[in-house]
């Protein structure tokens, strides 16, 4: 395995617990534990699962242009987010095709139409691809910023 790999902060919790380790997107990340995939399967669904989003890739978008942004890169209606939740989105070319799938949240009461505080989890393997188009169609919103803000929170 290369050396340089980043590791997230679970990494020591998955190896303690047997996690088989592989390189993705320049993290080092568990594949499998012991238990096997179908044991894995079983107890998620009898009690739950944990998944560690740590190596994904995070936006931090706000401003007053925030919202319009958004409703301009993502199929989903960002206005129906109440404080605190999260919603399953798609990242949209020109043409409305899938440049990739994300997780939106809104971070920050108050009202929407004002300066509100979005987190974008984008996949591992795409951030580059969709950091670039979201820096490419920003040009058109004077008052947003996006941050990537991968190496900062978790």
């Amino acid at each position: 395995m290369v050396k340089d790999l980043k590791r997230t902060p679970l990494n020591s919790w998955h190896r303690e617990h047997g996690g088989q380790m592989i390189e993705f997107a320049g993290w080092e990340m568990p594949v499998a534990y012991p238990q096997g995939i179908l044991e894995e399967h079983l107890k998620t669904r009898r009690f739950g699962g944990l998944f560690d989003i740590s190596h994904m890739g995070r936006f931090l978008i706000r401003g007053i242009d925030a919202i319009p942004f958004m409703q301009h890169v993502l199929t989903n209606n960002v206005m129906a987010l109440d404080p605190g939740v999260a919603q399953y989105t798609l990242i949209q070319n020109e043409e409305g095709g899938s440049i990739d799938d994300a997780y939106v949240y809104r971070l920050e009461e108050g009202d929407p139409s004002l300066e509100t505080n979005y987190l974008l989890v984008v996949n591992a393997a795409n951030k580059e691809k969709d950091w670039n188009w979201f820096l490419d169609h920003k040009k058109r919103y004077k008052n947003v910023v996006v941050d990537d803000k991968t190496d900062e929170i978790g």
